[in-house]
C-alpha cells in the first residue's frame, strides 16, 4: 500500500520591508542582489547612531544655551541685563492661555530665552525688540528701557 506523494509547493519567499530590506534576515533568496542602498549592513550602525543622538539631546544639562527658563523662581534667580532680540506669544489650545516669550543677548552675548508663562502684568505686551532691560537676580523688578519714553520700572507679578 503505497500513499501517492502529495504535492507541495515551493516555500514562498517571506516580506521585505521597505528601505530595510533584507536585514532582519527575511528572505530564502540569497542569490537576487537587493537594489536599495539601506539594505546593507550599514543600517543598525545608522540606526543606533539616531538613538544615540536623541539619547544625547534628551539627557542634555541645565547649562544648555537653548534652554528656556520659565516659571517665577528660576526668572526671580535670573539677573538681566541686555537688549531683547525677539518676542513672541504661544497660545495654549484648551483655554487660550497666552505665554509671552522673550529672547535677549547679555552683556556677555549669550542669548537667554524666557517664558513669561501666567505673568500678571503684561510686561509682555510693554517690551519690544531693540528695549534694553535690567532685572537684578533675588527680585522681580524690571527697568525697561527704550528709546522715545522714559525708562520704566515694572515689578512682575505671578
Amino acid at each position: 500500500m503505497e500513499q501517492p506523494q502529495s504535492r507541495r509547493r515551493p516555500p514562498r519567499a517571506k516580506l521585505k520591508m521597505p528601505l530595510i530590506g533584507n536585514m532582519l534576515g527575511g528572505g530564502n533568496n540569497s542569490s537576487a542582489k537587493d537594489p536599495s542602498v539601506l539594505s546593507s549592513k550599514f543600517t543598525p550602525f545608522i540606526i543606533a547612531a539616531v538613538v544615540i543622538i536623541y539619547g544625547f539631546e534628551y539627557f542634555r544639562g541645565k547649562n544648555d544655551k537653548s534652554r528656556v527658563f520659565q516659571g517665577s523662581d528660576e526668572i526671580e534667580e535670573m539677573a538681566w541685563e541686555g537688549k531683547i532680540v525677539k518676542k513672541w506669544a504661544n497660545v495654549i489650545p484648551p483655554n487660550g492661555d497666552v505665554h509671552f516669550v522673550i529672547q535677549f543677548t547679555n552683556t556677555t552675548g549669550e542669548v537667554q530665552t524666557v517664558d513669561l508663562g501666567n505673568e500678571k502684568t503684561g510686561f509682555g505686551d510693554l517690551v519690544m525688540p531693540k528695549n534694553t532691560i535690567v532685572k537684578k537676580a533675588g527680585s522681580y523688578q524690571v527697568t525697561l528701557k527704550r528709546y522715545f519714553k522714559n525708562d520704566t520700572t515694572i515689578t512682575l507679578k505671578y
